[in-house]
C-alpha cells in the first residue's frame, strides 16, 4: 500500500496551487515548443491557449458549483463569481472547450497602450498589480492568505516584482482590448490535438496537488489492497490533511519537510490512482510526438482512454461527508460528461477518418507564415 502524504504549506505557498501553476506553466511551454516544430503560428497558438485557460478556470468553478453544489447556488447566486471557492476537473474541460470555440469565431482586439512613464505612476500601478496578484495567487489556493507580516512582505514582493519590469520596459504600458467577431472562422483542430499531446504531462502536476492534499478521497479497500493508500483511522475522508498530520499519533516517516503516515484504514485515494493512470498515458503519449500522425489522433486518443478509466473510478467516491459528489441519475456529474467526451471521441475519429480520404491536413490551416527574405544591401559604388 502506499502512505498517506502530508506535504506542508512552503511559507505562505500551497503545495496544491503550487503544483497546478507548475504543470498549466510546463503545458503551454511544452505545446509552445512542438508548434515550433511542427512550423505552426505560435502567435495564433498563444491566442487560442489564452481563450482555453481563461474559459477553463471560468468553468471549472462555474460548474462546480452548478453541478457541485447546487443548493449554494440557490442561496447564494454570487457564488458562482466567487472562482476562488473551488473548481472540478470537467468544469474546467468543459470550460476550455466553450474557450477555443469562442475563439473561433471571436478575436481579440487591441484598441489602445495606456503608457507609464511617470516614477508616481508606475508605484501607483505597481502597489495595485502586486496587490491582485496577490489576491488571485490567495484565491486559487497558491498562497495562504495569511495576514501579518508575510503577507505584507508577499505584497510588497509582487509590487516590487512589477515596478522593476515596468521601469525596465519588460511591461510596456496596459493594453486594452476589444472582442469582435473574426471575419472568417478559424481551424481550431490542430491546435486542440497539439494542446492534448501535452496535456497528460501537465495533468501530472494537476493531480499531484489532488494527491497532496487528498481532496478526492474514495471506498474503503482490503487491506494491502494495490494502490490503496493508508489513511490514518478515526478522521474523516475528507478531513484537512494538515489537521490528520497534527492530530495523528500512529507511526511515520519523513523525507525532509513532507511525511509518510502509515495508517491502518486502506482506503482510495482518487487523485492518487488517476495520476498513476495519467504517468502511463503520458509517457505513452510523448513517445509518439517524433511520428507523423493524423491530425486529431491525440483528441481522439486521450479521450478514448480517460473516459472509461474516469467513469469506473467515479464509482470508488464516497457517498457521505461534505466531499461526497451529488449523484443524478445514480452517476456523477463526472460520469455523464465521460459518455460524452467518449461519444466525441468516435465522432472526431469518424471525422478525422473522412478527412483521411479526402486528402486534407488541417494542421495546414494554422502554419506559421513564410519568413520574408531579408532585403540584399545595395551594392558599392565600383571606384574609377
Amino acid at each position: 500500500m502506499v502512505p498517506y502524504i502530508h506535504v506542508p504549506d512552503l511559507g505562505f505557498v500551497h503545495p496544491f496551487g503550487l503544483l497546478v501553476a507548475t504543470g498549466v506553466i510546463l503545458g503551454t511551454a511544452l505545446a509552445t515548443w512542438r508548434a515550433r516544430k511542427l512550423g505552426f503560428d505560435v502567435d495564433k497558438l498563444n491566442s487560442f491557449i489564452t481563450w482555453m485557460l481563461v474559459c477553463g478556470f471560468i468553468g471549472g468553478h462555474v460548474l462546480d458549483e452548478i453541478f457541485y453544489h447546487p443548493k449554494e447556488v440557490l442561496e447564494d447566486p454570487l457564488s458562482l463569481i466567487m472562482l476562488w471557492k473551488g473548481l472540478s476537473s470537467f468544469g474546467g474541460f468543459t470550460g476550455a472547450l466553450i474557450g477555443i470555440v469562442l475563439w473561433k469565431f471571436y478575436e481579440a482586439e487591441q484598441i489602445r497602450r495606456i503608457q507609464i512613464k511617470s516614477p508616481a505612476l508606475v508605484v501607483a500601478v505597481a502597489a495595485g498589480v502586486g496587490g491582485a496578484l496577490y489576491a488571485i495567487l490567495t484565491r486559487t489556493g497558491a498562497v495562504d492568505g495569511a495576514f501579518g507580516s508575510r503577507a505584507l512582505l508577499a505584497r510588497v514582493g509582487l509590487s516590487v516584482l512589477a515596478a522593476f519590469m515596468m521601469r525596465q520596459g519588460l511591461v510596456d504600458g496596459i493594453p486594452l482590448y476589444r472582442i469582435r467577431r473574426r471575419q472568417s472562422p478559424t481551424s481550431i483542430l490542430a491546435f486542440a490535438d497539439l494542446i492534448l499531446s501535452v496535456f497528460p504531462i501537465a495533468w501530472i502536476f494537476g493531480r499531484s496537488g489532488c494527491s497532496s492534499v487528498h481532496d478526492h478521497p474514495g471506498a474503503l479497500a482490503l487491506k494491502g489492497a494495490f494502490l490503496a493508500v493508508e489513511y490514518p483511522r478515526g478522521f474523516p475522508p475528507d478531513a484537512n490533511p494538515d489537521y490528520v498530520a497534527k492530530m495523528f499519533t500512529g507511526p511515520r516517516t519523513s523525507f525532509g519537510p513532507i511525511e509518510f503516515l502509515h495508517g491502518d484504514l486502506p482506503r482510495y485515494d482518487l487523485g492518487f490512482l488517476e495520476l498513476t493512470f495519467t504517468i502511463v498515458l503520458a509517457a505513452l503519449i510523448a513517445l509518439t510526438w517524433h511520428k507523423k500522425v493524423l491530425t486529431g489522433t491525440y483528441i481522439v486518443v486521450t479521450s478514448m482512454a480517460y473516459a472509461p478509466v474516469r467513469f469506473a473510478m467515479d464509482f470508488l467516491r464516497i457517498t457521505d461527508g461534505v466531499n461526497a459528489d451529488p449523484r443524478y441519475g445514480g452517476l456523477t456529474p463526472a460520469q455523464w460528461e465521460c459518455v460524452a467526451l467518449f461519444l466525441l471521441s468516435v465522432a472526431m475519429l469518424v471525422y478525422i477518418r473522412s478527412l483521411r480520404k479526402r486528402g486534407f491536413d488541417p494542421a495546414s490551416l494554422v502554419m506559421a507564415p513564410p519568413e520574408e527574405p531579408a532585403p540584399k544591401p545595395d551594392p558599392e559604388p565600383s571606384s574609377v
